[in-house]
């Protein structure tokens, strides 16, 4: 193998690489982003308690 065949073939390589990591990137934000909304959602409900504490105490 001569050394182009060797750098197509690690750029070929990289190049998967990249498009992986890419792919899991998106994945990896979208799940973020749910996680996010979850969290949000329980703090809401958790401040909805509070408020609701607080009032039958005043």
């Amino acid at each position: 193998m001569d050394i182009f065949q060797a750098l197509e073939d690690r750029v070929d390589r990289l190049l998967t690489k990249v498009k992986t990591l890419e792919a899991e990137n998106g994945s990896l934000k979208a799940e973020l982003d749910k996680e996010r909304t979850n969290r949000d959602a329980i703090t809401a409900r958790v401040d909805s308690l509070l408020k609701r504490i607080q009032e039958e105490i005043a």
